[in-house]
């Protein structure tokens, strides 16, 4: 057997599956013959999250509840793609209407894993430029968002504060307002 640092899956099987979630069990060999079962897989669908600009380069947040920290966090209008989605701009598109009301030029600016050892979706972080409002947000009793635009150095430092909760966020703002020229990030 070829020494590849990837481990073998020898058995595995669905502890649960719905249309949220699929939880797998994989029982796994390492290279080095060391048995690791279960191990734990988190099945996602893809998600995707729009770093929204308009014309003077405000970014635009919303601020909902999430169930799991049992409070509110400040984030990117974001969302799952649905299994009949095949272009991540297309979602955005439409969680950028869904949640915000709002529309503009959407571009791709790259993907990324949230927690790429257990989970199996990526994350797709889009920019929309232009953006201004062309209907009322969707009337969704499971989120009750509320939008607000802030300047792009504020957004960041929002983002370095800690403001903005959500690591995935963070991550996507940052990507989104340098490929933007709107942000640089000093590296060295």
């Amino acid at each position: 057997m070829a020494l590849d640092g990837k481990w073998r899956v020898t058995a595995s099987r669905y502890v649960h599956k719905d249309r949220w979630i699929a939880v797998r069990a994989d029982d796994c060999l390492t290279d080095d013959g060391v048995e690791i079962a279960p191990y734990y897989v988190l099945e996602y669908p893809d998600w995707v999250e729009v770093v929204a600009l308009d014309a003077a380069n405000n970014v635009l947040l919303i601020r909902q509840y999430r169930h799991a920290m049992g409070g509110f966090t400040i984030e990117l209008p974001a969302g799952g793609m649905e299994p009949t989605d095949t272009d991540p701009r297309i979602a955005g598109a439409r969680e950028l209407l869904e949640e915000t009301g709002c529309a503009g030029e959407v571009s791709y600016v790259g993907d990324s894993w949230p927690n790429a050892g257990t989970h199996t979706n990526r994350v797709h972080t889009l920019l929309a430029r232009d953006v201004v409002q062309v209907a009322e947000p969707k009337d969704d009793p499971t989120e009750r968002i509320e939008r607000f635009w802030v300047p792009a150095a504020e957004a960041v430092r929002m983002a370095l504060a800690g403001e903005l909760t959500v690591a995935m966020h963070v991550a996507s703002l940052l990507r989104g307002l340098t490929q933007a020229g709107v942000a640089t990030i000093a590296v060295g």
